[in-house]
């Protein structure tokens, strides 16, 4: 028999706590705050203010909890999501458009279609609200949200930019507070992408303008570094191909001629270069496939007639 767990609250409210926990999932946010689908913005206020005196986790400051304090976070953030949707016209008419079946409830409910029009407030209910506001702006959990999109926002605006170097930062910053965020995580893999390809576009014209200063070595370099941030970038996997080649690093030069026949599979001249590079290394089998290749895809290239006989006097 399993052991009741001992906590700092009465019968009735763990069954409330322990009854809303399990429609937090639900989809229907008016339904979730006690209150009919389609029901106005003001009703929606009352109820979120009549829940938050009951299951805002400060209240229960300093109690023994046990597993009912994580109940509680998540049944304010539930509500605090709630109350922020159904009570903002946009956010609200968003909100039914994804969710047909609660928007059928509320007509249903209303008799007509719940078109959203906010009512205006006294002076005393829009003081309550700006009081409402700071104290739950305060809430860790509010707190660390806000604080989060925040860093997503800027990093999206850098991003668009393609000022990746800051994107990457403000993404960093978001991770420290939310590591699971998976917003910030899907986005930080794009801003690599996209950091990637522009280091290696400004590494390839780097080595461009080395090679015009006739310095092969920083050319070399240069080309190496666009290669490995962006592999499918064959123009310089092919350059640094003939340059390695050059410098009898055969090797070295056949590793980067097979980069630039990944990347580019129907380019006969890389594969005509892969072929001969091969051949120098020693692996003319290798080099006979792709030449066979080569002249499958352009039996009258140049390259492949031009070096045809002499790799294969066979």
């Amino acid at each position: 028999m399993a052991v009741e767990e001992k906590v700092d609250l009465e019968e009735g409210r763990k069954d409330e706590i322990n009854a809303l926990d399990a429609k937090v999932a639900s989809n229907n946010l008016f339904e979730f705050l006690g209150v009919p689908s389609g029901a106005p913005a003001e009703e929606v206020r009352a109820a979120f203010r009549e829940a938050s005196r009951k299951f805002h986790p400060d209240k229960y400051f300093g109690k023994n909890l046990g597993s009912f304090r994580a109940k509680l976070d998540r049944i304010f953030k539930r509500m605090v999501e709630a109350n922020q949707t159904l009570t903002d016209p946009e956010k609200r008419e968003a909100y039914l458009a994804a969710n047909p079946f609660v928007r059928a409830a509320a007509r249903s409910s209303t008799g007509t279609a719940p078109a959203f029009k906010p009512e205006p407030k006294t002076e005393t209910e829009e003081a309550r609200d700006s009081e409402r506001r700071q104290r739950l702006a305060r809430h860790p959990y509010l707190a660390k949200t806000t604080k989060v999109q925040e860093f997503l926002s800027k990093a999206k605006e850098h991003a668009a930019k393609q000022e990746y170097s800051q994107a990457v930062t403000h993404l960093n910053n978001a991770a420290q507070i939310d590591p699971l965020h998976a917003e910030v995580k899907a986005l930080m893999i794009e801003v690599r992408k996209g950091a990637d390809l522009v280091r290696s576009d400004s590494s390839y014209a780097h080595a461009l303008e080395a090679l015009n200063r006739g310095d092969e070595g920083l050319a070399i370099q240069a080309l190496k570094v666009a290669v490995n941030a962006n592999p499918l970038n064959f123009k310089a996997a092919h350059k640094a191909s003939i340059l390695l080649e050059k410098r009898g690093e055969l090797r070295d030069a056949a590793s980067f001629a097979q980069k630039a026949v990944e990347a580019a599979p129907k380019n006969v001249e890389y594969r005509m270069q892969l072929a001969r590079l091969l051949v120098e290394n020693g692996m003319k089998a290798m080099a006979k496939k792709h030449f066979e290749e080569a002249s499958r895809i352009d039996p009258d290239h140049p390259e492949v007639k031009k070096h045809g006989k002499k790799l294969w006097p066979f």
